[in-house]
């Protein structure tokens, strides 16, 4: 009974730790959702700075599962390729062994009891303070970060200080020392599932410092566990990339074989290890003395963490396409195409560690449903002067499948931006979820715009309907739409890579998009105008071929107002009614 009770304060310690980490890393994302989204331009230069990257994002948000689930759904995206992929991972499985060094160097050297609480108060009620909004982000990573260190307490002080002292407790642990390959090997084994069971390698690592700062586990023992760890924690890459795209899974499967190899090398010459980074660190960490052990055991354990992660990292970036060769033998390239237009590729990864960067990868979504539209008009715009039946019935048919996967992407995107708000998202953050909203559904009406105008011109295709004036009318309002849409779409990319002159350029956007607008809708009027001069002149034409021109002029202008819609709310403001009016206002200041 009484073991029994042990054990069940070990695991609410355990769960108050992980709960405290969530928090912290969900904080922590908040706050440096920005700086994340910065570092993933800096991981496409090459290798190193990918490892970088990988190392800092980590260390960022102290949570290697999420930056291996943020690598392998932008891997699925097509945002980082295989190389780049696999260098973040080198680079986060560095960045993960600073919550070792973060409990080492608080968890066991203070009372913990004597800060815990008061930053759980102080996290907790900072929140509530409405301004800045960066202050409530902080209060929940402090909140976590205190929960962290109290799971901590509990665990360290649930365990009776003569336990490892007892004579059968003794008995038992001496049959699992890593002094024969058996005994290594099922160790590494323990440690892997412990951490696949918990997904969570930082938990685990603090239950086998927690332990080995008690005295039940020794130095050799707690390091075989820490390898165990590192294949553990493997297997949140790889859940991530079920259902992705087979670069995604690529770089999952990179990830568990980077793991794996660093473990096969240092298993060989474990005792060699073990001495080396006993040789680095000082201090004895075999001493029985209870406070010694304590002070000194911790370092090691955690020193030896980042050693295997270092050396393992140098010895495998210079074999960084050996590497992926590998991977490309396990997931051989296929002949068929791993995404169609209509699925979600830069989603086909669910971001639910990661839910501030799923607001990255919805926006590239939005980037790439905006490009059926672009395409679309350019297939409209040839279709007018194209006299190639088979030639425009084929733009005719691309425009119509352009505007069905607008639908479908609209429908999908919908469903995940809806998911996301039920997420731990900060404030900012879903005030740009709700704006997405706006944004698909507005570029799903400009797709409707543009199979109307498809659709006219097929039912008008062949029977004179349109002098060769109102050919090139429809052809100079459409090259028009079409700049528009290109200027949308480039308006979406802008808000992915912001630079310092940011502010200045979205004003500049803004004003433009405005003024194009404007230029549209009086090229329009104009054009009707035209038509009906031509008319009055006596230029021949039916009701119906003047009433489908005015329908293809409308729509296209039509497409002119909702791109001016969501380049509006990509950009986060609302563009001037009269941009010649904010031009002068911005120029006299």
């Amino acid at each position: 009974m009484h073991t029994m009770l042990i054990l069940l304060n070990l695991l609410g310690g355990l769960a108050i730790f992980l709960t405290g980490m969530k928090m912290m890393s969900d904080g922590l994302q908040k706050v440096s959702g920005e700086r994340m989204r910065q570092l993933l331009g800096i991981a496409t230069t090459n290798r190193f700075a990918a490892t970088a990257c990988g190392m800092l994002v980590t260390s960022l948000i102290q949570s290697s599962s999420a930056t291996t689930v943020m690598v392998v759904g932008f891997a699925s995206a097509g945002l980082l390729n295989l190389y780049q992929s696999l260098g973040v991972i080198f680079g986060a499985n560095i960045g993960t062994t600073m919550t070792a060094w973060i409990v080492s160097l608080f968890g066991f050297k203070i009372q913990i009891s004597l800060f815990a609480l008061p930053v759980i108060a102080v996290g907790f009620f900072v929140q509530f303070i409405p301004r800045p909004p960066m202050l409530r982000r902080m209060g929940e990573a402090l909140v976590g970060f205190g929960l962290l260190f109290l799971g901590l307490d509990l665990m360290k002080n649930t365990i009776p200080a003569d336990f490892a002292q007892n004579p059968q407790v003794v008995a038992w642990i001496a049959k699992f020392r890593p002094d024969n390959l058996f005994n290594l090997v099922t160790l590494i084994f323990s440690g892997t599932i412990l951490t696949v069971i918990l997904q969570s390698s930082s938990a685990v690592m603090a239950m086998t410092l927690t332990c080995a700062a008690a005295g039940i586990i020794d130095f050799p023992t707690s390091c075989a566990l820490v390898l165990g760890e590192n294949i553990g924690t493997t297997i949140t890459a790889n859940l991530a990339a079920i259902g992705a795209n087979n670069t995604a899974r690529r770089a999952a499967v990179g990830h568990f074989l980077f793991n794996a190899i660093g473990v096969l090398w240092v298993a060989l010459i474990f005792k060699h290890f073990i001495h080396f980074v006993d040789w680095m660190v000082p201090g004895d960490p075999y001493v029985k003395d209870p406070s010694t052990l304590t002070a000194v055991l911790p370092y090691h354990i955690s020193a030896f963490h980042t050693a295997f992660n270092v050396l393992n990292t140098l010895l495998m970036l210079p074999l960084l396409k050996q590497l992926a060769k590998l991977t490309l033998l396990i997931i051989p390239k296929s002949k068929r195409e791993d995404n169609k237009s209509t699925e979600l590729i830069f989603l086909s990864t669910r971001f639910a560690n990661t839910p501030e960067l799923a607001l990255v990868a919805v926006r590239n979504e939005v980037e790439r449903m905006m490009s059926f539209v672009t395409k679309m008009t350019d297939k409209v715009m040839h279709a007018v002067k194209i006299d190639d039946d088979k030639m425009f019935s084929r733009l005719i048919e691309d425009a119509k499948e352009a505007e069905k996967t607008t639908d479908i992407l609209e429908h999908k995107i919908n469903i995940y931006l809806t998911q996301l708000t039920h997420g731990n998202l900060s404030r900012d953050s879903v005030m740009h979820t709700m704006s997405l909203f706006d944004v698909i559904n507005n570029i799903e009406r400009m797709g409707d715009c543009g199979e109307k105008i498809a659709r006219i011109l097929e039912k008008f295709h062949g029977k004179n309907a349109f002098s060769q004036a109102d050919v090139d009318n429809i052809e100079e309002i459409a090259k028009l739409t079409k700049e528009i849409t290109r200027a949308t779409r480039k308006a979406i990319v802008f808000v992915q890579h912001p630079t310092a002159e940011s502010q200045k350029e979205t004003n500049e956007m803004l004003i433009l998009a405005a003024q194009r607008e404007e230029k549209l809708n009086a090229l329009r009027k104009q054009l009707l105008k035209d038509r009906s001069t031509r008319y009055y002149e006596g230029e021949e034409a039916s009701p119906d071929f003047i009433t489908a021109y005015a329908d293809i002029l409308n729509n296209f202008e039509r497409m002119g107002d909702y791109a001016l819609r969501v380049t509006e709310n990509i950009l986060g403001a609302r563009a001037p009614e009269h941009s010649s009016k904010l031009a002068a206002a911005q120029g006299s200041k």
